[in-house]
């Protein structure tokens, strides 16, 4: 039977098959397929979604019935060395009923301190982009005015006040970015008393690598001698300053040795899912894996998903040629039966990306009932992107991270291939989506939610899909990767994933154990 055909019969029959199941049935040509189908049939609880596991447990068993009517009389003796061998082959399964995982004898402490969910009133008016950039620019604008280089800022309009090549101090947003024929880097900076245009020349190497990193829209401080006449004040800047994270600070800790399994880009539905990879996963955390380290899956009392839990419908360009599950309900409701087998002591937290059915704007409500109501039945809790909230009292910002394609394409140095780069870029810019009108749609809330106002104890975002840990001025920087393998789409993008790896973080040491399922 050609692979058409065998995908044909499984279909009819309500079934998908994964390549990897796929596979296995094209390479035992002598598989009985109306038997593998009856087979699946009567499972207890029938997968719509068959991976490659499965259909080796099935076939297995038909090879074992196979033997059982062709088995030979055996000697009693015989007969016992068998059993003996059956029950040494047996004996690690008594593990599984040792495991009492710690997790379990605590509460969850979960507290949102900041999400859009439910708190979203913009119009999409003139009126409401301006208090988004308003609220924008004072807030971060505080942040740089409490550094000790930039505490004497000064307004822009009061500029034409002071003396010509004077040293001054300013605080703006980046209205504008270009190159002047000169060859000289030109920033228009605005503040709420005016605009002015700051120049840094090409012969400062050093201060021209600062300069192509400023992105527009975003906040900066500038150090600069003031040139000025009658008619209009300029800046000839001597440094750029952005307002970054302390270089010291406690993090908060828990004061129970409990842990966080950090997961993003699930991509359930896609037919690059690696469901037998996740399924690994969560037999580690049910304690039914031949682990030795079974102490750590028992101390995981939450599991933070950073985005895309399904693959989503209409995403990018052809993407319906490799979607396993062509309906966004199912793709979430398999999803649902997924993070079902995940212990109940285990509280989920749920946030969308660029794939989930939410807007596309961020920031981004939690994914809706009505779409994915089977999440709400779990033991969950369903928040927006980004988000900022509390487990056991470490503070977690939790980003899907749409803006890294912004970001990644407008600073030179940064890349696809290391996920930890940008994120520090967007700590020290102090905003998680610094520009305005890229590939990053923005709500205009009166409130800019993408604001980092308060110092994370976790910088936690996915979307790249590779893995990366590091540790920036004493902020955990995580992203936990996907589960899904490449897609045309990856490819142009020149994307390599690294699926399957998940970053485990102890809140109360901060200590992070990377586990690799693949």
């Amino acid at each position: 039977m050609d692979e058409g055909a065998l995908v044909r019969k499984f279909i009819e029959a309500e079934m998908q098959l994964t390549p990897e199941a796929l596979e296995k049935l094209r390479s035992n040509k002598d598989t009985d397929l109306d038997q593998v189908i009856s087979a699946l049939k009567g499972l207890e609880s029938r997968p719509f979604l068959i991976t490659g596991e499965v259909i080796s447990e099935i076939l297995e068993k038909q090879t074992r019935k196979m033997e059982e009517v062709i088995l030979p009389q055996v000697s009693p003796r015989t007969e016992t060395v068998e059993k003996t061998k059956i029950a040494e082959k047996r004996a690690p399964e008594l593990s599984y009923i040792k495991f009492k995982p710690l997790a379990a004898e605590y509460e969850p402490k979960v507290r949102i301190i900041k999400d859009v969910t439910g708190q979203s009133y913009s119009e999409g008016e003139l009126s409401d982009f301006v208090a988004l950039f308003r609220d924008r620019y004072e807030r971060v604008g505080s942040i740089l005015k409490k550094r000790l280089d930039l505490n004497d800022a000064v307004p822009i309009s009061s500029l034409r006040n002071l003396l010509d090549k004077q040293l001054v101090k300013v605080v703006g947003m980046v209205r504008e970015k270009r190159e002047s024929s000169a060859g000289n880097i030109v920033l228009e900076l605005e503040d709420l008393s005016g605009s002015v245009l700051a120049f840094v020349f090409n012969s400062n190497k050093e201060l021209v690598k600062k300069a192509v990193e400023v992105n527009t829209d975003e906040v900066i401080g500038v150090i600069a001698s003031l040139k000025t006449d009658s008619r209009s004040q300029r800046l000839f800047v001597k440094d750029i300053i952005w307002p970054d994270i302390p270089i010291r600070r406690e993090p908060h800790r828990a004061e129970e040795p409990l842990c966080a399994a950090l997961l993003s880009d699930l991509h359930v539905g896609s037919t690059q899912f690696f469901e037998d990879l996740f399924l690994k996963f969560v037999k580690w955390l049910r304690g039914e894996s031949d682990d030795p380290n079974a102490e750590l899956a028992g101390a995981v009392k939450y599991l933070v998903i950073a985005g895309d839990i399904v693959d989503g419908i209409g995403v990018y360009p052809r993407q319906e040629e490799e979607l396993l599950i062509n309906d966004i309900f199912k793709q979430y409701d398999f999803a649902a039966k997924l993070l079902a087998q995940i212990p109940d002591y285990i509280t989920i937290i749920i946030s969308p990306g660029n794939h989930d059915a939410v807007r596309p704007s961020e920031p981004q409500p939690a994914i809706h009932k009505d779409v994915a109501s089977g999440l709400y039945n779990l033991n969950s809790v369903m928040v927006g992107n980004p988000v900022r909230l509390s487990l056991h009292g470490v503070e977690f910002l939790v980003y899907h991270g749409r803006s890294f394609d912004d970001v990644i394409s407008s600073i030179p140095g940064l890349n696809r291939e290391e996920a930890t780069p940008p994120m520090i870029k967007l700590l020290r810019k102090r905003h998680l989506a610094p520009i305005y009108g890229g590939r990053t749609a923005i709500s205009p809330e009166k409130k800019d939610y993408l604001v980092i106002d308060e110092v994370p104890d976790v910088f936690h975002c996915g979307h790249l899909h590779v893995f990366g840990y590091d540790r920036y001025r004493d902020v955990s920087v995580i992203n936990s990767g996907t589960f899904q393998g490449m897609t045309s789409f990856m490819r142009q993008l020149g994307v390599r994933p690294t699926p399957g790896i998940v970053p485990i973080i102890n809140l109360q040491t901060h200590e992070t154990v990377v586990k690799k399922f693949a």
